[in-house]
């Protein structure tokens, strides 16, 4: 296990390019300004950051990125945007304020970006920009059939995207909840991040407020795969094992998901069958690179699955650390 220092105010979203090893990265950044006879206020300073061999380098001024895909396809990054933190006058307080709450197209050749579907808060089903999403907070690609799969955290619902940028809900009412079931049946409370899983062709996502696991077919169908509503640490089969706000998610080519368990502090393997174990880390927060559960987080976020060198890729909220979890032969 290896760790990556990144300096900024918090890391959101993680994506590689396998044809380079460039690590891309969400940065929000907010700075603090002393104007006089004014007091304090804010700005947003939040940007996309590539991460190679030379370093750490700023690509591109995006705000309020939540998470990203690279499109071995197309060369290009694919990110959900969500809320800016904005100053509120003199006072200096942070609320929050529309962002752009949509996907945007980045090119990291030259660094510029475009909308490309959802632009300002909103719901609706619709083409690009025409479309409405509402605090977008994590996406994924589905190589087997083109489209992009996007969950929302604060009107939580699954939304597919096609290349052409065609914005249709897969499941979820909007309304938070926890229920399986079909289409629009299905709830969610502020999921954080989906992955897709080519060994078994489903959608699972990090239902975070809920504690739980949520297998999503493609057909529009929920069930749940692992955890339950309240929270803890317990590894065992299916709504036997408990999380604190599983953030980050990831698959891996055998089928096996692992989970970012934020307020645990630990990175969370399940079976195809459902059976969670502890794979690093502890409830012990820290920053140690060690092997195994002697490994140190501290609150882990974002995660993707590297298959060119069977590695995780993890963002460490509270460190501003890119860590790196080897899976093994």
């Amino acid at each position: 296990m290896m760790g990556e220092q990144l300096k900024g105010t918090h890391l959101h979203g993680i994506a590689k390019n396998a044809e380079t090893g460039d690590l891309y990265v969400g940065d929000w950044h907010t700075i603090t300004h002393f104007v006089p006879f004014v007091g304090t206020t804010a700005s947003n300073d939040d940007s996309i950051r590539r991460v190679n061999g030379s370093g750490v380098s700023r690509l591109a001024s995006v705000p309020a990125p939540n998470a990203m895909v690279y499109d071995s396809k197309d060369h290009l990054l694919y990110i959900v945007t969500g809320e800016l933190k904005c100053a509120r006058g003199s006072s200096g307080l942070l609320f929050k304020c529309g962002g752009t709450h949509g996907i945007v197209v980045l090119d990291p050749a030259t660094g510029s970006y475009h909308d490309f579907a959802g632009r300002g808060p909103g719901y609706k089903d619709a083409t690009g920009v025409e479309a409405g999403f509402t605090e977008p907070a994590g996406i994924v690609y589905d190589p087997d059939n083109g489209n992009f799969y996007v969950v929302e955290a604060d009107q939580p619902r699954v939304r597919q995207v096609t290349a052409d940028a065609v914005v249709t809900t897969l499941v979820g009412s909007g309304a938070k909840g926890a229920s399986d079931g079909s289409g629009v049946a299905a709830s969610f409370s502020y999921p954080q991040s989906i992955t897709y899983c080519a060994a078994d062709k489903n959608l699972y996502v990090a239902d975070t407020d809920n504690n739980e696991i949520r297998k999503v077919t493609l057909a529009g169908v929920v069930t749940t795969l692992a955890g339950a509503p309240d929270k803890g640490y317990v590894d065992g089969p299916g709504a036997t094992a408990r999380f604190d706000h599983p953030w980050g998610i990831a698959c891996d080519s055998k089928g096996d998901v692992y989970v970012s368990d934020r307020f645990n502090n630990a990175i969370r393997k399940i079976s195809p069958a459902g059976i969670v174990t502890t794979f690093a880390g502890s409830q012990q927060e820290g920053t140690v690179d060690a092997v195994g559960t002697d490994a140190r987080f501290s609150s882990p976020g974002s995660m993707m699955y590297s298959p060119d060198d069977n590695c995780l890729y993890v963002t460490d909220f509270d460190s501003n650390q890119i860590r790196k979890v080897f899976i093994g032969p």
